[in-house]
């Protein structure tokens, strides 16, 4: 079918079916020939998901399609076992050898939407990971090292990062010479407040790596997609007459768009779904019941952090404001992913908001009541400067208990006299962070997380957002 009679096609359906009504309203464009899309996916699996109906509609109309894969996906313990009848222990070398079977599963997959295995890109980094290594392995000689393949490097010898240690910097190095080679026009990966802690540091890879293109000239759209959402997609099981609708919570997370799939398209995504056969041994109900009638990708404007006037405190209403979700990431270094908490303590976050002022950084923390004796809050920083090494750029961390003094480390060493300065009025305050702490008044973007906690219980988070900090002297207009 010639590709305009197949644009054609998919829009009919799509006014035939009134796939969009109840949907993402904004229709995506859909793939032309001669455009150039890569699909990152944090694991094998997480491609067809996500973007199954996509991939076939690029084929279909002569688009170049890349897809890399951060993770081999090697750390599915419950899968693995189930799969393959061991149920007391699996060792090292059984755990490489399914990172290497799901290899061959996401070429398999990858083959019934039209692909070959020269379209496919795998960098070998550690399944169940990544967010450790985003946080906690810039300026360190420590190497992380995976507890499911007991290594430090990727182990696959048909993979593009084989031997490549486990640190931040060589997952941004492979992304960037990756991308600079095929230069997409799109880029299609997780959305950052997906609730699984690899898609969070997958965005935040791609992210990183994008900034350091954009001095090179290169400057794709950046689309997201999301997987892991709480008890999102809604019914589960296969479903291909329903369409899906973004996750509520992040309705007002990015401007959502709607991909209109034919019943052909999304049947060949079901089957696809199912050549992933170590993953559908427990979860072929939630897999499934992402081959509907439609895909759905968001655009993110990143916020920019204003320059405020000289004055007691900034208008908070002219702020840059970062989500609050009360669905944290499943594994992060806290506790997470339990049934709500109920003690009295448990204090939610309700703002997290950033301003620029007299050469600091202001962040409010707002909280829907006091914090109590159980509870907590912690901010994170990463600043980036067009120019500098993000690994040579400061880490920094502060804590803010109920009682006693907050704390700050930077690179994971505690700093004593930073000079943060943090003002407590009733359930909100505020934390002056002067500018020299992150790197200098030439930073010009900044990735930040915030998480509210009882205990070891993370209640809710920000997850990682990226704020621009343009140069104070860019003061905006004020009434």
């Amino acid at each position: 079918m010639p590709a305009s009679a197949a644009g054609k096609l998919v829009f009919f359906w799509a006014c035939l079916t009134g796939v969009v009504a109840g949907h993402a309203e904004t229709l995506f464009p859909p793939p032309v020939k001669g455009e150039r899309l890569v699909i990152v996916a944090p694991h094998p699996d997480d491609e067809v998901l996500g973007c199954g109906g996509l991939i076939q509609q690029a084929v279909a109309v002569g688009a170049e399609v890349r897809v890399i894969y951060l993770t081999n996906g090697d750390h599915n313990q419950i899968a693995f076992k189930l799969y393959s009848g061991h149920l007391l222990h699996l060792g090292a070398k059984e755990y490489i050898g399914f990172g290497a079977r799901r290899r061959r599963e996401a070429i398999d997959a990858m083959s019934l939407l039209g692909l070959t295995a020269t379209n496919l890109v795998f960098l070998g980094y550690p399944d169940w990971g990544e967010l450790q290594i985003w946080r906690s392995y810039w300026a360190t000689n420590k190497v992380f090292t995976s507890d499911a393949t007991r290594t430090n490097a990727v182990p696959y010898p048909e993979d593009y990062g084989y031997r490549h240690s486990y640190r931040p910097q060589n997952a941004v190095a492979d992304f960037c010479a990756v991308l600079r080679e095929f230069k997409p026009t799109r880029v299609f990966v997780t959305h950052p407040c997906d609730a699984n802690a690899d898609h969070r540091a997958t965005a935040n890879f791609v992210r990183l790596a994008l900034l350091q293109l954009a001095d090179e000239g290169l400057q794709p759209q950046l689309n997201f997609y999301v997987v892991h959402f709480g008890d999102w997609p809604k019914p589960v099981h296969y479903h291909p007459e329903l369409g899906l609708s973004p996750p509520a919570l992040l309705l007002d997370n990015g401007d959502w768009m709607n991909l209109p799939l034919t019943p052909a398209q999304t049947e060949t995504k079901y089957r696809a779904i199912l050549l992933n056969q170590t993953q559908t041994t427990t979860r072929e109900f939630f897999l499934v019941a992402f081959a509907r009638t439609n895909e759905l990708f968001a655009t993110i404007a990143l916020d920019r952090v204003p320059s405020m006037p000289a004055g007691p405190e900034p208008d908070w209403r002219k702020a840059a404001h970062a989500k609050i979700l009360t669905i944290v990431s499943e594994h992060s270094q806290l506790q997470t992913n339990l049934p709500a908490v109920s003690a009295p303590e448990t204090i939610p976050l309700e703002a997290v908001d950033f301003a620029r002022q007299n050469g600091d950084l202001i962040v409010l923390i707002g909280l829907k009541n006091r914090l109590g004796k159980h509870t907590g809050v912690h901010l994170t920083l990463f600043p980036y400067q067009r120019g500098v090494p993000f690994a040579a750029m400061p880490k920094v961390e502060m804590n803010f208990p109920a009682f006693g003094n907050f704390t700050v480390q930077v690179n994971g060493v505690l700093v004593r006299n930073s000079g943060v300065i943090v003002t407590s009025v009733s359930n909100r305050f505020v934390v002056r962070v002067p500018m020299r702490l992150l790197g200098g008044k030439a930073v010009d973007h900044l990735f930040t997380a915030a998480q509210g906690h009882w205990g070891e219980i993370a209640v809710d988070d920000t997850a990682w957002q990226l704020l621009e900090l343009p140069a104070e002297h860019e003061r905006e207009k004020h009434d």
